[in-house]
């Protein structure tokens, strides 16, 4: 068939007879699409609801695991103790067990053969160092607590009469 033929009577009923075939959609169809709208958006929102709900509950399982592993003053126990005031009363200790003549063999810095002394000299150089710099207060603890550390053994080594040797 050319565009200047006509269409034949049977070619007309069949082109009406396609067209009255397409089905109508049923009166209840937008009905259901939005019923079907209506349940994937209260499975989305009870999705979040338990997603978050997990959550909570492993952020608050994960805090309270942690709380039973500190120790009972927090994180950072050492912070609370005062280690210059602690070193400076061990230096008091130690000089006063030398002068009293308790201790065998009296510490000083040129005593080179005393690996404590020695120790003790470098930490105190390196203390020097931190406050020339200006370094926070929280750089200084670790030293502080290392020749307070060192003192203490010192005063236990000088009563006991031992000498203390690096190997």
């Amino acid at each position: 068939m050319t565009m200047n033929e006509t269409p034949s009577p049977e070619s007309i009923s069949l082109l009406r007879r396609i067209a009255d075939a397409r089905p109508e959609p049923s009166a209840d169809l937008w009905t259901r699409i939005e019923a079907a709208h209506t349940t994937r958006a209260r499975r989305r929102r009870l999705y979040r609801l338990v997603a978050g709900g997990a959550l909570s509950v492993a952020v608050i399982a994960s805090v309270a695991l942690v709380g039973l592993h500190w120790p009972a003053g927090g994180l950072n126990r050492s912070a609370d103790i005062d280690w210059q005031a602690r070193a400076q009363a061990l230096e008091l200790q130690l000089q006063a067990l030398q002068q009293t003549g308790n201790a065998p063999v009296a510490m000083t810095v040129a005593d080179t053969s005393d690996p404590a002394a020695i120790e003790l000299e470098d930490i105190d150089q390196r203390l020097q160092a931190a406050y020339e710099h200006g370094v926070y207060a929280n750089e200084l603890i670790p030293l502080w607590k290392r020749r307070s550390e060192l003192l203490a053994t010192l005063i236990t080594a000088r009563k006991e009469g031992l000498k203390l040797t690096r190997i």
